[in-house]
């Protein structure tokens, strides 16, 4: 299989996740690259050789040679017009979320998402890592009985955009409510968003979504303006058990009615890492998807996309275009909750 691909975007994510990507699946060449600074193309041509064609934007790209899929990873400012242009072009694409940088904008392209014909597959690797989908299996399988509460919680350096229309939980939405949504195998109903205050605009360094999934309570935390670069942890309590799991390090930390002490498992991440964890498994379910198979053999034992793909169960591509709808309504309805400061219902997605 020798996938042509194209790239709407050329910078740090492209080339520190998505080539070393695509690079170990290999099922995937790339034939054109689009980027509309001058230094960028010439980085195209000098890192992917000449034989790659150069474009300055997604549209011009899509009216260049044929390819079989595109990457998108553009500004987060860009994102609305390179996925309107991949959309309206049927071609399937793999991307960033949000849809969209502004409010307003955000429930249209979902309708647009909705209605596309081709494979959608949202970059959403946080759901992909092997630590994670273990823990997500065992969770479903009862290891801790009725869940009670779980919590997702980020801690960064980031910061927060003062200029952002978005605020913090909703542009988060599509990774951290998704590894709530996955965990728990469920759909929020309602949101209360709870937030430090300190900068102007709608995205805080500091808040706090709690999210009601009909007897298990959610919350994602997160802290932009922390110490440390990167933490992030998952913890589920249930009637039966507690699980506790750092998806950088792949530490699965668990104790159940039958054993109260602590047990430490380290579940191993693909090699080599391909900017995040989970990123691996992430782009070789989508090209999956592309080719209408799996592939035959996987690079590692630890990375086994088909023993992922069990363990991620039976419903429907994990980011796919209804998934990440449902993300971003959940995302509008954080929105909702922080104007009225009080809880919001959230709307049920339906496929059309």
């Amino acid at each position: 299989m020798n996938l042509r691909v194209g790239l709407i975007g050329y910078g740090n994510w492209t080339r520190m996740a998505y080539l070393p990507a695509m690079q170990r699946d290999g099922r995937a060449r790339i034939v054109s690259a689009a980027a509309p600074s001058t230094a960028t193309q010439q980085r195209i041509t000098s890192e992917l050789g000449p034989e790659v064609a150069v474009f300055s934007n997604a549209a011009e790209l899509l009216e260049g040679p044929p390819v079989d899929a595109v990457f998108i990873a553009v500004s987060d400012a860009a994102h609305e017009e390179a996925l309107t242009a991949a959309l309206d072009a049927g071609v399937p694409m793999f991307y960033e979320p949000p849809l969209s940088n502004r409010r307003q904008r955000l429930r249209p392209m979902v309708d647009r998402l909705l209605k596309a014909p081709q494979v959608t597959h949202a970059d959403l690797e946080i759901g992909f890592i092997p630590v994670f989908i273990e823990a997500a299996r065992r969770v479903r399988d009862g290891v801790f009985g009725q869940v009670h509460t779980a919590s997702v919680r980020l801690q960064s350096n980031w910061g927060a955009d003062p200029e952002a229309d978005l605020s913090t939980l909703n542009h988060i939405a599509p990774w951290y409510v998704d590894t709530l949504n996955r965990i728990l195998d469920a759909t929020p109903s309602r949101v209360l968003l709870l937030e430090g205050e300190g900068l102007p605009g709608r995205a805080q360094q500091q808040c706090q979504g709690l999210y009601d999934y009909g007897g298990t309570w959610g919350t994602v935390q997160v802290n932009l303006g922390c110490v440390v670069e990167l933490e992030t942890t998952v913890e589920v309590n249930g009637e039966d058990g507690d699980l506790v799991v750092d998806l950088f390090s792949g530490e699965l930390r668990q104790r159940t009615r039958g054993q109260s002490d602590w047990s430490v498992e380290m579940i191993a991440e693909s090699e080599p890492r391909a900017g995040w964890p989970g990123m691996n498994e992430c782009v070789a379910l989508f090209l999956d998807a592309v080719t209408g198979e799996p592939l035959a053999e996987a690079a590692s034992e630890e990375s086994d996309v088909d023993a992922l793909r069990g363990k991620l169960g039976t419903g429907p591509l994990p980011a796919d275009a209804k998934s990440v709808a449902q993300l971003h309504v959940i995302g509008l309805a954080a929105e909702a909750s922080k104007d009225s400061g009080g809880w919001a219902e959230i709307e049920e997605i339906h496929a059309p």
